[in-house]
């Protein structure tokens, strides 16, 4: 029975910090248009963008992997490369699918998109090394 109250309360948490995610998804591209000269766009209007990237992505990068996975498969490389490739193939296609998709739905060039990707992944970096310099310091004080 604690189990299932367990379960439950998780599934509730995890319920109720996805509006949080996904506000701070779409807040982090509007900070990257803004850093990047272009008008901030509505909060409506950016999740319709991230949501149209998000769907493209997913298609392409199922393709994608099944095509690694398969092409590896038949070549003899083993799994664990072609994990490898697939993660240095992903980079690419992200950028040209958001850059493409930021220049055609905000009326910009594709260079500006490019720029907006950018900005937006520097902040991504940015969050993840902040997070990794907290933990770091939390384990060095767990340490001692």
């Amino acid at each position: 029975m604690q189990g299932v109250v367990a379960l439950l309360v998780c599934c509730f948490v995890f319920i109720l910090l996805i509006p949080g995610l996904l506000f701070l998804y779409t807040y982090i591209f509007r900070q990257a248009c803004s850093l990047s000269g272009l008008a901030k766009p509505s909060v409506l209007v950016a999740t319709g963008h991230l949501f149209c990237i998000t769907i493209a992505q997913f298609i392409t990068d199922f393709v994608m992997v099944e095509s690694v996975e398969w092409g590896c498969s038949r070549g003899g490389v083993p799994q664990w490369e072609a994990r490898i490739i697939i993660f240095f193939l992903l980079l690419p296609i992200d950028l040209v699918i958001s850059s493409g998709i930021h220049a055609g739905l905000m009326g910009i060039k594709f260079g500006k998109g490019i720029e907006v990707w950018f900005v937006q992944r520097l902040i991504y970096l940015s969050i993840a090394a902040a997070i990794a310099f907290v933990a770091a310091i939390v384990f060095l004080a767990r340490a001692n």
